[in-house]
């Protein structure tokens, strides 16, 4: 099919579609209005009918005449087949270079033992007595002999 064709395959679902699409009351069935407009009340149903039944007739010619016209208008799949080309390469040989291994020995540090003077500042302390209860006794500063390892 040429493009005209395809065109005109096209414009007829949208006129089908249009057909079964259009709302019963109101629009195309009123006709002209003479006179002097009559008293309306206020309707609660809906332009497309009750429970939509004159929705679905176009809804379903819209989702047909989309899947048809697709059909039509995306061509097919084109089949291309391509005859192998044979490609050869050279080879190249490198030759292996050995590097030399370097061996580093481990150095053992030996830990050195020091010992300082370190002032404690004074605090209080909770004594217990006899009698079950706690009283703060003040101890007073002084100093010890810490041992220091540095590696």
């Amino acid at each position: 099919m040429n493009k005209t064709k395809y065109t005109l395959v096209i414009v007829a679902a949208l006129a089908v579609t249009g057909v079964f699409a259009r709302p019963h009351h109101g629009g195309f069935n009123r006709g002209f209005c003479r006179g002097p407009h009559p008293v309306r009340h206020h309707h609660s149903h809906s332009s497309w009918g009750k429970g939509g039944r004159n929705f679905w007739p176009g809804f379903v010619g819209g989702v047909v005449g989309g899947i048809v016209s697709r059909k039509i208008v995306t061509p097919a799949p084109t089949v291309v087949v391509s005859t192998p080309t044979v490609v050869t390469t050279p080879t190249i040989v490198t030759p292996t270079v050995v590097t030399p291994t370097v061996v580093t020995p481990t150095v053992v540090a030996t830990p050195v033992t020091t010992t300082q003077q370190v002032w404690v500042e004074g605090c209080y302390i909770d004594q217990l007595q006899p009698n079950g209860t706690y009283i703060k006794v003040w101890q007073p500063g002084h100093y010890e002999t810490r041992t220091i390892t540095v590696q």
